[in-house]
């Protein structure tokens, strides 16, 4: 049964929901550009082929952390783009929502820059990306549900997608959150991570019993 079956259709505000998702397509190509952007390179100092690689082995935290944050983009415009693409018109509250998930991924660039700087803040530099992280999450799941609650979804919506993309994306806002505190103990707080599948099979157990 589709996910519009239950309430009639609500009237759009701003537009049809193509002008949005091609503005946030278009946001999340320049973040990915930017990300790239700060990626260190050799500078004249550095000479022949040891050089280089010298200077990338002692960069490698900056490229690994690029490779995490462009996983973590991409994630982002999978999940919406799979979402909205069932989405008939707008509101003003999707709108918003949706203006500051692009925030969010936007400021992920700096986040990313700020967590592999040489500052020795580990806490600070750790919570403030896996705050920007968490809200970019929690500002897309509010922004589609948004979308639910205005009856703004199409008849044929399947209600599996829906149900399994926003599982997801819960998920990471509570890995990331869950990682918060265990910085303040270890700076090995990135290992919690890992448990994003465990996370996620929690998250659908929740839900099932709460159906």
């Amino acid at each position: 049964m589709s996910e519009t079956a239950a309430r009639p259709q609500a009237p759009a505000e701003a537009g049809a929901p193509e002008r949005l998702i091609y503005f946030s397509d278009a946001v999340i190509a320049i973040a990915l550009t930017l990300l790239a952007l700060e990626l260190p390179t050799p500078t004249g100092d550095v000479h022949g082929n040891a050089g280089v690689l010298q200077f990338l082995g002692a960069h490698s935290a900056e490229y690994i952390a690029f490779l995490i944050s462009f996983a973590a983009v991409a994630m982002h415009w999978l999940i919406h783009q799979r979402l909205f693409r069932y989405v008939s018109g707008l509101q003003g509250q999707v709108i918003r929502w949706n203006l500051l998930w692009l925030l969010m991924i936007v400021l992920m660039p700096f986040t990313t820059k700020l967590l592999t700087s040489e500052a020795d803040a580990f806490q600070v530099q750790f919570v403030v990306y896996a705050v920007d992280q968490a809200l970019a999450g929690l500002f897309l799941v509010l922004a589609f549900g948004g979308v639910r609650r205005g009856g703004l979804l199409k008849p044929a919506t399947p209600a599996d997608v829906v149900t399994e993309q926003t599982d997801f994306m819960i998920a990471v806002i509570v890995m990331f959150l869950v990682s918060i505190p265990v910085a303040f103990v270890t700076n090995l707080a990135e290992l919690c991570w890992l448990l994003l599948p465990v996370i996620r099979k929690v998250v659908q157990l929740v839900r099932r019993r709460g159906a």
